[in-house]
């Protein structure tokens, strides 16, 4: 899929992104609630994703990392479709480490996820989500901030480049974009 217009990609991840900053779930919304922002981180990350592979984004935007939480699987643990909301049984939320990604990786994370839980705090708002992909299942539980969702939402929503300089890549053949002069 081509991405001829990005304006109608990137404005909903500012909408998206100011909605789940004022988010409160509270016992009246919170079935609603929980899964319109399920909905909306997960159609944030593809629409990343699809931009990501286009010119429509600088070089910059493109390059985004984050540090994310992880935890490590517990040995023998098998993670499957009926158990894994179960994270503390599955991994060593004892043991956590920290990692810089990508924003490719969040995005290929939140779209791939086998386990995705939301977490909220004291006052009912959004604190992050614990998730892991159908491949890391067994090894690794990320914690991703709702800071890093908002500032990836926001940064790409707002990311229109007003100037790039194109290369044919010599080894692929694939055009590559420079934010300058490549």
């Amino acid at each position: 899929m081509v991405i001829h217009e990005s304006h109608y990609w990137k404005a909903p991840l500012v909408r998206a992104a100011g909605w789940l900053n004022l988010l409160r779930v509270n016992d009246k919304n919170s079935e609603a609630a929980l899964a319109r922002a399920e909905r909306e981180i997960f159609i944030g990350f593809y629409a990343i994703r699809k931009l990501l592979s286009t010119f429509k984004l600088s070089e910059s935007t493109k390059q985004l990392k984050y540090e994310i939480e992880w935890f490590p699987g517990k040995p023998g643990r098998a993670v499957d479709y009926f158990n894994r909301s179960e994270i503390d049984e599955l991994f060593d939320l004892n043991q956590k480490s920290v990692e810089t990604r990508d924003i490719g990786f969040l995005c290929n994370q939140v779209v791939h996820s086998f386990i995705f839980i939301i977490t909220l705090g004291e006052k009912g708002e959004l604190e992050g989500f614990f998730l892991t992909s159908d491949t890391m299942r067994y090894r690794r539980l990320y914690f991703v901030s709702i800071g890093s969702v908002l500032h990836a939402f926001r940064t790409v929503g707002k990311d229109y480049p007003s100037k790039q300089s194109l290369k044919r890549n010599e080894e692929t053949g694939q055009w590559e974009a420079f934010d300058g002069e490549p």
